[in-house]
């Protein structure tokens, strides 16, 4: 999504008002607001100037279930974890309503790309930091399971939404036969998930991002000298890295970071020695079939109603994932 700048007096926006009553001061005076994301489970904006030293903050409303989970992270987990991220501000209740707002220091102004092999390589050793510090951080308590036990349960609930709504007279016939490829290519993943479980064996469970995509990274600076920082922890959890390693391949998506699988290995070796680069190409298939099962499942609610074309769009290109995964994977029905 485009950044879109909108003026806020003092104290009008929402989000101004909220990140005043947050640090208890006296409303801003005059400050650009953009907006950087507006979906059905959340809003994030941009406060330009509003942070320490004139920095920017990132103030995002959402559920008061979700803005929880991810303060729990930067509260109770990233402290300990040697990992850079956007430093913390805090969160706020938003009173008479179920919804709260999280605030972060903005990320960094350069966008994270996977064409770019320098920024693979530092999303490959953020990574290997995080799960390495990560599979002894007692568990981190608190923290969602995300074992192949929780994707399975999110494959059976994509697969019964499509079906669900595969009666819909909105549907036009080619749109049936991309939901009922789909459902097939959930049923062929269901039928190996002991191969599945056997691959989540190959590194211990540890800390995860799980939603460690080019949307949710960012770099302080271009060139040498960069750091990543990444955001958005609303998906984290504890289990294994897979989710967090899938690489782009023939699929027509920019969904996926990246990250460098060698780099990566190198990273982790002193930690998980018996981990081999064939093993990190097998998780890195099982992370992407999670990451696309999750997306599918979300998406399938777009299913209902008299317009459901927005999500078919997104329905094509997570076939295209599925298709790539059980290709690579050697998986016919």
């Amino acid at each position: 999504m485009r950044h879109r700048p909108v003026r806020a007096e003092s104290g009008e926006h929402p989000a101004v008002r909220a990140w005043a009553l947050q640090r208890a001061t006296a409303p801003a005076g005059p400050m650009a607001v953009q907006i950087l994301q507006k979906r059905r489970k959340a809003v994030v904006y941009r406060l330009v100037g509003a942070g320490p030293d004139g920095s920017d903050v990132v103030a995002k409303r959402s559920s008061s279930v979700r803005i929880g989970r991810e303060s729990f992270v930067y509260e109770q987990v990233l402290p300990a974890l040697p990992v850079p991220v956007p430093p913390y501000y805090g969160t706020l209740t938003e009173a008479g309503t179920d919804a709260a707002w999280l605030f972060v220091a903005h990320a960094g102004q350069v966008e994270y790309r996977p064409d770019l092999a320098p920024h693979r390589t530092l999303a490959a050793r953020w990574l290997a930091a995080l799960h390495t510090a990560g599979a002894s951080a007692a568990r981190a308590a608190g923290l969602p399971e995300r074992g192949p036990d929780h994707f399975r349960r999110e494959l059976e609930a994509a697969r019964a939404e499509i079906l669900r709504h595969l009666d819909n007279p909105a549907l036009r016939p080619h749109d049936v036969e991309v939901l009922r490829a789909l459902v097939d290519r959930c049923e062929v993943a269901a039928a190996r998930w002991a191969e599945v479980e056997s691959i989540c064996r190959l590194t211990p469970p540890t800390v995860v991002h799980g939603d460690f995509a080019p949307k949710n990274v960012r770099l302080d600076a271009a060139g040498p000298g960069a750091t990543l920082r990444p955001f958005d922890w609303a998906g984290a959890g504890w289990g294994t890295p897979a989710p967090d390693l899938p690489q782009p391949d023939a699929a027509p998506s920019a969904y996926w970071a990246g990250p460098d699988l060698d780099a990566y290995r190198e990273r982790v070796a002193r930690s998980w020695p018996d981990l081999t680069r064939e093993d990190l190409d097998r998780l890195a298939l099982a992370g992407k079939l999670f990451r696309t099962l999750v997306c599918l499942r979300l998406e399938a609610t777009g299913l209902a109603g008299d317009w459901p074309q927005a999500a078919m769009k997104d329905m094509r290109l997570y076939r295209a994932d599925l298709d790539d995964v059980l290709a690579a994977a050697g998986w016919k029905r």
